[in-house]
């Protein structure tokens, strides 16, 4: 599929993971219910939605409850609080048609919208101090560490100690709304986000113990964007899955604006060796269906979340960042050339199911004109149960200018056309070994 078509339906795509209308309109009147109580300038939403890369569906809203200039010495919001709980229960006003039920946390109000059994809305109103400013002249703010922790349900469960100032962090919401604004003047930044969102979420629910951030997804996404202000949704994305790996292999990289010494994803050193590699097995995965997606297939096959266990000899061209934008102009075949071989067996050419005996040699070439490119890489992957699973890449060439069938099962032989180290095309030959 050439880039042009890949965008198209990546752009395409992204539509459908946008936020609904009804969603938008529920959080909008409830947003502004809360800035209709408590004035417009003292609540400012944070987390995704306000910098347009959260995903459908939506349950959860920050607002951040700001109470004033911080104070060393007086920086207890308990009273407040239970004031804001008690104004909340007494004045606010429900925009929407579900039950209201108000909490106070240790840390925060949280008001939820239920319609009977299930929860619609979780909204956390967490106190802050206007503490300082950023390069853009913004105010910054002192928030509960605990809101570090982006699940309601956990966030809730945490115990904190409003008096103590070593609960208290830096925060810069606005700065990191103002950099997504920054970089999303390519509008491709947030449709890439939301798609990066979408799979992470997708790997979660396959996998609980693998919790990639959003946040700190949605801050990897941006640095590519920032590298390259100009790039395109499919040049991003790949970007991103093929530096998948060493972002989860290498945490404390991406530094928290508002607090030099921490890190938003410090989280990854919690991780595990298992837990990398199964990551990085659903990252090949995705890739792979990546280099063999189609004009007639759908972008959601990308999203099903699968592992692909590559042996340790295994490569693909991914491996050195070359993408896969066929043409068809390049297209091309193999021919596989097996060999005469004593008692009467003679030389013949493989066809497309490619089934064959044990014990034969194959010569594998190009069939016909070959495609003006720079150079033809070629794979030999024998089945995964074999002894020898093989799949190294080689130019030019196989590996054995005669590959012997030693090994029963289905096997193939790939030929990768690269221009501009850009695979334009590839042709598989298949060589299914029987024990004839």
């Amino acid at each position: 599929m050439t880039k042009d078509k890949f965008n198209s339906k990546l752009r395409e795509h992204t539509k459908t993971l946008s936020p609904k209308s009804h969603e938008q309109d529920l959080i909008g009147k409830v947003y502004q219910s809360f800035n209709d109580l408590f004035g417009v300038n003292n609540c400012i939403q944070i987390g995704s939605y306000p910098r347009f890369t959260s995903i459908t569906p939506i349950h959860d809203l920050d607002v951040l409850y700001i109470l004033g200039s911080w104070d060393e010495n007086n920086h207890t919001p308990s009273t407040t609080l239970q004031n804001l709980f008690n104004e909340i229960n007494k004045n606010h006003v429900n925009p929407t048609r579900y039950t209201k039920k108000v909490s106070l946390q240790t840390h925060s109000i949280t008001v939820e919208f239920w319609q009977n059994t299930i929860m619609i809305l979780s909204v956390d109103i967490v106190p802050a101090y206007s503490y300082g400013k950023n390069e853009y002249r913004q105010d910054t703010y002192k928030v509960p560490e605990v809101i570090k922790e982006r699940n309601h349900t956990k966030r809730n469960t945490l115990a904190w100690d409003a008096s103590n100032s070593h609960s208290w962090i830096n925060s810069d919401p606005r700065g990191y709304i103002k950099v997504a604004t920054e970089v999303g003047v390519n509008t491709d930044f947030r449709k890439t986000v939301k798609f990066v969102k979408r799979w992470k979420n997708n790997l979660c629910d396959k996998d609980q113990n693998l919790k990639l951030k959003s946040f700190h997804l949605e801050q990897v996404v941006t640095k590519i964007f920032k590298q390259n202000p100009s790039i395109e949704i499919f040049d991003a994305i790949f970007a991103f899955f093929i530096s998948l790996p060493a972002v989860v292999n290498t945490p404390n990289q991406i530094q928290d604006r508002a607090n030099s010494g921490k890190f938003i994803d410090d989280y990854l050193t919690k991780f595990t060796p298992d837990q990398k590699e199964k990551i990085r097995c659903a990252r090949d995965s995705f890739l792979i269906k990546l280099e063999n997606l189609i004009d007639s297939d759908f972008v959601d096959s990308l999203m099903a979340t699968s592992f692909y266990k590559r042996s340790s000899s295994e490569k693909f061209i991914f491996d050195d960042n070359i993408k896969t934008l066929a043409e068809e102009k390049y297209n091309f075949k193999i021919c596989g050339e097996v060999q005469t071989r004593s008692g009467g067996f003679r030389e013949f050419i493989l066809d497309k199911i490619g089934i064959i005996s044990i014990d034969r040699r194959i010569k594998f070439l190009i069939s016909g004109n070959s495609p003006d490119v720079d150079i033809f890489k070629w794979k030999v992957k024998n089945d995964s149960s074999s002894d020898q699973p093989r799949g190294e890449i080689t130019d030019h060439r196989t590996k054995n200018v005669i590959e012997e069938t030693k090994y029963s099962g289905n096997h193939y032989v790939e030929c990768y056309a690269i221009k501009n180290n850009i695979c334009v095309a590839k042709a598989r030959q298949a060589v299914v070994l029987n024990r004839i």
